[in-house]
């Protein structure tokens, strides 16, 4: 069992003297999740290759004779779906996946590595709202578990009381829904099991009458609704009570206001009036902005729920 201690009285943070710190409870987090998990059988070796080897995903899949689509589902897919948690945003009926395994975004120092994994997949439970070609080309990166409606994704560790996310991100939203409407001069788009460029405005062609919906049921506010995701995946885990978001140096264009990457990690933490948080793992500090549960809800306010929609009575 794992859990986030206090540390010592007294303890501070190294780099953070004026903060007290908590230290993550032991363990070899690449070991048990990658190399040593039973759950991934032969595609342990390629996920433990995928962390250390700087060779762009397209060449490792063609080095291996394999559609780029069957290896970065072998990176996301790491272990059994939970049941799909259904809430409301605005009106609009979504639904959470929560899987305790590690997607690709693992890579690199921004996903820390303690405790167990949690990676939350949010689709659209109105599927029919939108053409599911429109969710599977912005899905370049093959995250949608095979289910419709995928919009976007929450991932990160739980130890002890606390889901410590490491980021959110929802390439339709970010990304794509501008493409839609004719913006920039093309991209690289999900056909089959494979990636190939498609030009704009063949995407408009596809996509932009539906641009509309897309906008006012998630892209305006993706961010809340990815955070109404966690909130209603956590609301079914009794033991977590904090949500704590990653702290970390970001690049001078992330730091421009309006910048997606400042609205999660800069914007967010200050609505959510979060405190400071240092989790001390394998001989690092790891910083969070941390918020109860409870204010999160309260954010999201009478615009989200979660659970099923009431049935109406039998007259």
């Amino acid at each position: 069992m794992t859990g986030t201690v206090p540390a010592s009285a007294g303890t501070r943070c190294a780099a953070h003297p004026d903060t007290d710190a908590v230290v993550a409870a032991p363990g070899d987090f690449y070991r048990r999740w990658v190399t040593d998990n039973p759950l991934l059988g032969e595609r342990r070796a390629l996920l433990a290759r995928w962390l250390d080897d700087p060779t762009p995903r397209e060449e490792i899949a063609e080095a291996l004779g394999l559609p780029l689509g069957a290896l970065l589902r072998a990176f996301n897919d790491t272990a059994p779906l939970d049941a799909p948690v259904p809430f409301r945003y605005r009106g609009v009926r979504f639904a959470v996946t929560g899987m305790a395994g590690v997607c690709d975004d693992i890579v690199g120092d921004r996903f820390p590595r303690f405790g167990t994994p949690v990676t939350l997949r949010c689709h659209l439970a109105e599927p029919n709202l939108l053409p599911q070609a429109m969710f599977e080309a912005a899905d370049w990166n093959f995250m949608d578990a095979d289910r419709p409606g995928f919009l976007g994704y929450a991932y990160g560790v739980r130890e002890g009381d606390t889901l410590y996310l490491a980021g959110m991100q929802s390439d339709l939203a970010a990304r794509y829904s501008y493409l839609f409407q004719g913006r920039g001069e093309g991209t690289d788009v999900r056909i089959g099991d494979e990636v190939a460029f498609q030009p704009t405005e063949e995407l408009v062609a596809r996509f932009g009458d539906y641009v509309p919906v897309l906008r006012r049921t998630f892209q305006r506010y993706w961010i809340d609704v990815l955070l109404g995701a966690v909130a209603a995946w956590a609301a079914t885990e009794p033991a977590l009570r904090t949500l704590g978001l990653l702290w970390f140096d970001l690049e001078p264009q992330e730091d421009a206001h309006g910048h997606l990457v400042n609205r999660v990690y800069r914007q967010l933490p200050q609505r959510l009036a979060a405190d400071v948080r240092h989790v001390h793992a394998d001989g690092r500090c790891h910083s969070y902005r941390t918020a109860p549960l409870s204010r999160v809800a309260a954010l999201l306010g009478e615009r989200w729920s979660a659970g099923p929609a009431p049935q109406p009575s039998a007259g």
